[in-house]
C-alpha cells in the first residue's frame, strides 16, 4: 500500500516509531533531494473494552519526502549523568502549511513540514518539500505494542 500527500488529511503518525533517517541528495549538478524516514506505521487502532486501544495493526514503512529544502533536525536525548540509551524517536504529529511565496517549484504545491516528537522531548524535524509517498514494506501485523520488534521489521 502506498500513500501520498493527497492522503495527508486522513493519515495520523501519532505514536509511530522512527527507526532511521536517510538522505538521498543529487549533489551539485542535480537539485532533487529526498528525506527518507524508516517508521513503524500504525495502520489501525483496535479498540478493546471501554473504548481503550488494546491492539494495533503496525507495518514497517518508508516515508519519503521529495524535493526537500531547508532541512533542520533537532534530536537531543539529553544528559542524565548516567549512561542513557538511544531509543528510537516517537512521532507525535506531522503538520504542514503551504508556502505561498517561494523561489522553487512554482508549478507544484510547496509546504513547510514539521514532524514533532513526543520522545525525546522537544525533538523535531522541520523542512520544506513538495510532498511525500509512504509505502508499507510488509503486511500489517496485529500486536499489543505500538511498534514492531527490530527483528520483525525486515
Amino acid at each position: 500500500m502506498t500513500y501520498s500527500e493527497a492522503d495527508f488529511e486522513r493519515l495520523s503518525w501519532r505514536d509511530c516509531r522512527l527507526w532511521g533517517v536517510a538522505f538521498h541528495a543529487g549533489g551539485a549538478t542535480e537539485l532533487a533531494s529526498e528525506l527518507v524516514l524508516d517508521i513503524d506505521f500504525i495502520v489501525e487502532r483496535i479498540d478493546g473494552s471501554e473504548g481503550k486501544t488494546k491492539k494495533v495493526r503496525v507495518a514497517p514503512a518508508s516515508l519519503v519526502f521529495q524535493e526537500v529544502t531547508d532541512l533542520r533536525i533537532g534530536l537531543d536525548w539529553g544528559t542524565s549523568g548516567f549512561p542513557l540509551s538511544i531509543n528510537p524517536p516517537l512521532i507525535d504529529s506531522i503538520e504542514r502549511e503551504s508556502v505561498p511565496d517561494r523561489m522553487v517549484y512554482p508549478a507544484r504545491p510547496y509546504y513547510r513540514w514539521q514532524i514533532r516528537c513526543s520522545w525525546p522531548a522537544g525533538a523535531e524535524i522541520v523542512f520544506k518539500s513538495v510532498g511525500f509517498t509512504q509505502t508499507l514494506r510488509a503486511e500489517p501485523v496485529v500486536t499489543g505494542a505500538q511498534y514492531l520488534p527490530f527483528s520483525q521489521r525486515g
